[in-house]
Protein backbone atom coordinates (compact mmCIF):
# COMPACT_ATOMS: atom_id res chain seq x y z
CA UNK A 1 0.00 0.00 0.00
CA UNK A 2 1.57 3.36 -1.23
CA UNK A 3 2.74 6.08 1.58
CA UNK A 4 -0.29 8.94 1.67
CA UNK A 5 -0.46 11.83 3.64
CA UNK A 6 -1.22 11.43 7.30
CA UNK A 7 -3.91 14.20 6.66
CA UNK A 8 -6.57 15.62 9.58
CA UNK A 9 -9.73 14.08 8.26
CA UNK A 10 -11.13 17.49 8.25
CA UNK A 11 -8.36 18.41 5.50
CA UNK A 12 -10.01 19.55 1.67
CA UNK A 13 -8.61 17.44 -0.78
CA UNK A 14 -8.29 17.82 -4.39
CA UNK A 15 -7.31 16.11 -7.47
CA UNK A 16 -4.54 18.33 -9.64
CA UNK A 17 -2.93 17.57 -12.85
CA UNK A 18 0.03 18.50 -14.18
CA UNK A 19 1.37 19.08 -17.82
CA UNK A 20 4.71 18.85 -18.87
CA UNK A 21 5.28 18.37 -22.82
CA UNK A 22 3.11 15.21 -23.59
CA UNK A 23 2.87 13.75 -20.17
CA UNK A 24 0.29 14.25 -17.48
CA UNK A 25 0.41 13.81 -13.89
CA UNK A 26 -2.55 13.85 -11.07
CA UNK A 27 -1.48 14.52 -7.91
CA UNK A 28 -3.93 14.50 -4.77
CA UNK A 29 -3.37 17.39 -3.04
CA UNK A 30 -4.65 19.08 0.55
CA UNK A 31 -5.38 22.42 0.03
CA UNK A 32 -4.24 25.90 2.50
CA UNK A 33 -6.66 28.71 1.83
CA UNK A 34 -5.84 29.87 5.38
CA UNK A 35 -3.01 31.75 6.88
CA UNK A 36 -3.19 29.10 9.77
CA UNK A 37 -3.03 26.28 7.65
CA UNK A 38 -0.31 27.70 5.00
CA UNK A 39 1.94 28.05 7.86
CA UNK A 40 1.64 25.11 9.39
CA UNK A 41 1.65 23.38 6.05
CA UNK A 42 3.37 19.63 5.62
CA UNK A 43 4.55 20.27 9.40
CA UNK A 44 5.07 17.20 11.49
CA UNK A 45 4.23 14.70 8.31
CA UNK A 46 6.78 12.21 8.16
CA UNK A 47 6.13 10.79 5.12
CA UNK A 48 4.41 12.12 1.78
CA UNK A 49 3.35 9.57 -1.23
CA UNK A 50 4.79 10.32 -4.77
CA UNK A 51 1.75 11.56 -6.06
CA UNK A 52 0.52 13.96 -3.22
CA UNK A 53 0.79 17.38 -1.76
CA UNK A 54 -0.51 20.34 -0.69
CA UNK A 55 -1.63 23.21 -2.69
CA UNK A 56 -1.01 26.97 -1.29
CA UNK A 57 -3.04 29.64 -2.63
CA UNK A 58 -1.73 32.98 -1.85
CA UNK A 59 -4.73 34.77 -2.83
CA UNK A 60 -7.04 32.84 -0.89
CA UNK A 61 -5.04 33.21 2.47
CA UNK A 62 -4.73 36.84 2.24
CA UNK A 63 -1.61 38.00 3.33
CA UNK A 64 1.76 36.99 2.21
CA UNK A 65 3.35 34.02 3.13
CA UNK A 66 6.48 33.04 2.28
CA UNK A 67 6.96 28.86 3.04
CA UNK A 68 9.86 27.28 4.98
CA UNK A 69 10.26 23.64 5.82
CA UNK A 70 10.30 24.42 9.65
CA UNK A 71 8.79 21.05 11.13
CA UNK A 72 8.96 19.63 8.58
CA UNK A 73 11.05 16.29 8.33
CA UNK A 74 11.14 15.26 4.75
CA UNK A 75 12.79 16.97 1.84
CA UNK A 76 10.20 18.65 -0.77
CA UNK A 77 10.10 20.16 -4.07
CA UNK A 78 8.10 23.19 -4.59
CA UNK A 79 6.30 24.59 -7.53
CA UNK A 80 5.61 28.64 -7.76
CA UNK A 81 2.65 29.20 -9.68
CA UNK A 82 1.55 31.96 -11.98
CA UNK A 83 -2.51 33.10 -12.23
CA UNK A 84 -2.83 30.84 -15.05
CA UNK A 85 -0.93 27.75 -13.44
CA UNK A 86 2.40 28.06 -15.08
CA UNK A 87 5.00 27.35 -12.90
CA UNK A 88 7.53 30.48 -13.05
CA UNK A 89 9.73 29.06 -10.13
CA UNK A 90 10.84 25.62 -8.95
CA UNK A 91 12.96 24.97 -5.72
CA UNK A 92 14.27 21.41 -5.41
CA UNK A 93 14.82 18.94 -2.36
CA UNK A 94 14.16 21.62 -0.34
CA UNK A 95 15.95 20.79 2.87
CA UNK A 96 13.86 19.35 6.43
CA UNK A 97 13.84 21.49 9.09
CA UNK A 98 15.38 24.30 7.02
CA UNK A 99 14.00 28.28 7.85
CA UNK A 100 15.41 29.53 4.63
CA UNK A 101 12.66 30.85 3.00
CA UNK A 102 11.34 29.01 0.22
CA UNK A 103 11.05 31.68 -2.38
CA UNK A 104 11.79 32.26 -6.47
CA UNK A 105 11.68 35.84 -5.83
CA UNK A 106 8.95 36.37 -8.89
CA UNK A 107 5.03 36.92 -8.69
CA UNK A 108 3.22 33.99 -7.71
CA UNK A 109 0.18 33.02 -6.90
CA UNK A 110 0.27 29.64 -5.41
CA UNK A 111 2.93 27.00 -4.57
CA UNK A 112 2.75 23.21 -5.35
CA UNK A 113 4.24 21.21 -2.22
CA UNK A 114 5.43 17.95 -3.46
CA UNK A 115 7.30 15.18 -2.50
CA UNK A 116 11.36 15.77 -2.84
CA UNK A 117 12.88 14.15 -6.15
CA UNK A 118 9.25 14.42 -8.02
CA UNK A 119 10.41 17.38 -10.24
CA UNK A 120 13.47 15.59 -11.26
CA UNK A 121 11.62 12.42 -11.59
CA UNK A 122 9.18 13.36 -13.41
CA UNK A 123 11.02 15.92 -15.79
CA UNK A 124 9.15 19.08 -14.24
CA UNK A 125 10.55 22.27 -15.71
CA UNK A 126 9.71 25.61 -15.63
CA UNK A 127 6.48 26.44 -18.30
CA UNK A 128 4.35 23.57 -17.55
CA UNK A 129 0.70 23.90 -16.57
CA UNK A 130 -0.19 23.31 -13.31
CA UNK A 131 -4.42 22.78 -12.85
CA UNK A 132 -6.67 23.05 -10.16
CA UNK A 133 -10.07 23.94 -9.54
CA UNK A 134 -8.73 25.48 -6.16
CA UNK A 135 -6.44 28.15 -8.55
CA UNK A 136 -9.36 28.71 -10.54
CA UNK A 137 -7.96 27.18 -13.84
CA UNK A 138 -9.86 23.16 -13.65
CA UNK A 139 -13.26 22.36 -14.38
Amino acid sequence: MPLALAAPAFAQTETVTITSGDKTHNFTVELAETKAKAEAGLAGRTALAKDAGLLIDFRKVGEPVVPTMKGVSMDLDVLFLAPDGTIVGIVKQARAGSLRPLSTGLNSVAALEIAGGQVTALGLKTGDKVRAKAAGNAG
